[in-house]
């Protein structure tokens, strides 16, 4: 009997030890995978993975422009996490939802850049390929919410078979889940703007005539409705009352109004223009502002304190005169460029400045 035990004991040492000696190697995405894999069970468990390793919860195909690879993609989202709280967001519904609703923020579809660098692989892998009118609710897990792999081949990161416990680094992502639906895809977005405004001139009672000019000039009053530069259209609206041009150094007052194409007021010192759009404030004093005049229009500033200004907005004071009153109309390139500024202004958007001389105040 003691012979038995003892070799009992010596086999269950030995496993002991064979067992300790052995590294189990693991996946990095390995505890991710099992809550995620649970959690889809419990919730979704007739889904089936898609492209690089996302779901498809709701689909409705789209018969637009397809998506393709270093593009922009014009979309409307909803980007939430698994318990279905919202993060980001570009439809007033759901910024009243969060109580963060404000009249004078723009709400529709914004740019995404879709390059591999831009996008995260499980929204990169669902997104190319689909049409614009497409609307798609999908959950990426969260080592796919990564934006660089770990040095898969350039053709193969749309490869489903890539590893997600080897490819992909999801320490500091969560599992998310988007709503987006694409209003339209371009290879070329300036281009866009410029065809955008296109619309806007033929669908307004502002005309533009002429064709493109490769500089920048103050025009004749010949010239008022040329295109001065690729992206900048100007069309005046009053005569001045005087045609001379300004001296370095004038100072002189404007009354304007900076609007995007949608029609949306994002900035004015009109208080009458503030009041209908939802920008009044009680602590401005909506009085003209003083332009400072240069030799070129780069010189021109705003205010005593001879601030900067946007290059489309110098542009537009360009090329006008004493008391005239104008409209200039520009690409994001002349405005705010790929990011937009605060809530109002979204990447790539043109935007429409009425702008009028006036006296100066008392």
């Amino acid at each position: 009997m003691k012979k038995i035990f003892s070799s009992v004991l010596y086999i269950a040492a030995a496993l002991c030890i064979a067992g300790c000696a052995k590294t189990v190697v693991t996946g990095p995405n390995e505890a991710n995978e099992r809550y995620f894999d649970a959690w889809m069970q419990l919730n979704y468990p007739n889904l089936t993975a898609q492209g690089l390793g996302y779901y498809v919860v709701e689909e409705t195909a789209g018969n637009g422009v397809e998506v393709e690879e270093d593009g922009f993609v014009l979309v409307d989202y909803r980007i939430l996490d698994l318990q279905g709280n919202i993060s980001s967001y570009t439809d007033a519904q759901a910024a009243k939802q969060l109580g963060k609703y404000n009249a004078s923020a723009y709400y529709g579809p914004k740019f995404w850049t879709t390059a591999k660098t831009t996008l995260p692989a499980g929204l990169f892998s669902a997104m190319i390929g689909q049409k614009a009118g497409t609307s798609r609710k999908i959950i990426v897990p969260s080592w796919l919410m990564t934006y660089k792999d770990y040095g898969a081949e350039e053709d193969d990161y749309l490869n489903p078979e890539l590893g997600k416990d080897e490819e992909y680094d999801a320490s500091s992502y969560s599992n998310t889940m988007y709503e987006f639906t694409i209003a339209d895809f371009t290879e070329d977005v300036n281009q866009w703007q410029i065809d955008s405004i296109g619309r806007f001139f033929k669908n307004s009672d502002v005309k533009l005539y002429g064709t493109p000019a490769s500089t920048v000039f103050a025009g004749t009053d010949a010239q008022k409705d040329t295109i001065l530069v690729n992206g900048f259209y100007y069309k005046q609206i009053t005569a001045p009352a005087d045609t001379t041009s300004f001296p370095k150094d004038t100072t002189l007052y404007i009354r304007y109004t900076g609007k995007l194409i949608n029609g949306l007021v994002f900035d004015t010192n009109i208080e009458r223009v503030a009041k209908d759009n939802g920008l009044y404030s009680a602590t401005s004093a909506y009085e003209p502002m003083q332009v400072n005049w240069g030799e070129k229009y780069e010189d021109l500033t705003l205010g005593s304190d001879k601030s900067s200004m946007i290059t489309g907005f110098a542009l537009t004071l360009w090329q006008m005169k004493s008391m005239e009153k104008g409209v200039g109309v520009f690409y994001s390139p002349l405005g705010y460029g790929t990011t937009g500024s605060g809530e109002s202004i979204p990447g790539y958007a043109p935007l429409i400045f009425e702008i009028e001389f006036v006296e100066k105040p008392e």
